[in-house]
């Protein structure tokens, strides 16, 4: 049985940010997978990257992710 292989396809700043753009592919079908080094319940602060969190989806949706993603990043910058 093959297992299906996951791919990063965006770098969070924080547990926020990682966890909107989780629900946004998740609403588009995409299941996804937060991945992070430190554990923010233990520290829930930023520090030099500390609160980063990557984005994983299966390697097979992560071209429609990374548009997603960049679709929605274009709005936020035409909003500013």
């Amino acid at each position: 049985m093959k297992k299906n292989r996951t791919v990063k396809v965006y770098t969070a700043k924080d547990q926020f940010e990682a966890n909107l753009i989780k629900g946004l592919l998740e609403s588009e079908g995409i299941p996804c997978n937060l991945v992070t080094q430190v554990p923010h319940s233990v520290y829930p602060f930023t520090v030099d990257g500390l609160a980063e969190v990557q984005i994983m989806v299966r390697e097979e949706d992560a071209d429609r992710a990374r548009e997603i993603i960049e679709s929605k990043e274009g709005e936020k910058n035409n909003q500013l």
